[in-house]
């Protein structure tokens, strides 16, 4: 059966976690840095892929990591500075990684300092969550997707 339905938008959000730790850094507690970014096969509705599911921002993990293997990250092509308050993160799928159908994305920071608590630095988490409608990757196909944080 053919989806005539419009796609969805892709959305993004910071994760609860995330969120969390922009302020802690406002407050002079912590600092992070991006450490890598993850795909997977969830993220969008099975029986009409061109709709995306509602982004969970307690989730500390994406809802079906597929690539790299599960608990690890892949490192990104790029990080970009383009303002003092504008990072750009550059994630590049090369055209043998992460063949399946795609539709969620996640980017991970690690704290690498803590007036707090020394016990949390090399703490990594979820930093924020994408979900856009199916992508299928293939081998003759490069993707690169370039996310923007702004604070």
């Amino acid at each position: 059966m053919p989806y005539t339905d419009s796609p969805d938008p892709t959305l993004a959000f910071l994760t609860d976690i995330g969120r969390t730790n922009f302020a802690r850094v406002i407050l002079g507690e912590i600092s992070f840095t991006l450490s890598g970014f993850a795909v997977g096969r969830g993220g969008y509705v099975d029986a009409n892929p061109v709709h995306i599911t509602p982004i969970v921002t307690s989730n500390s993990d994406l809802d079906d990591q597929f690539f790299p293997t599960l608990g690890t990250r892949k490192a990104f092509d790029l990080i970009e500075y383009p303002t003092p308050k504008t990072v750009v993160a550059n994630c590049r799928l090369a055209s043998t990684e992460a063949l399946a159908g795609l539709g969620e994305l996640g980017l991970w920071a690690k704290i690498i300092h803590s007036t707090v608590s020394p016990a949390e630095i090399n703490t990594e988490f979820l930093l924020g969550i994408a979900h856009f409608p199916l992508v299928s990757k293939n081998l003759r196909q490069a993707i690169v997707y370039r996310v923007i944080i702004q604070f």
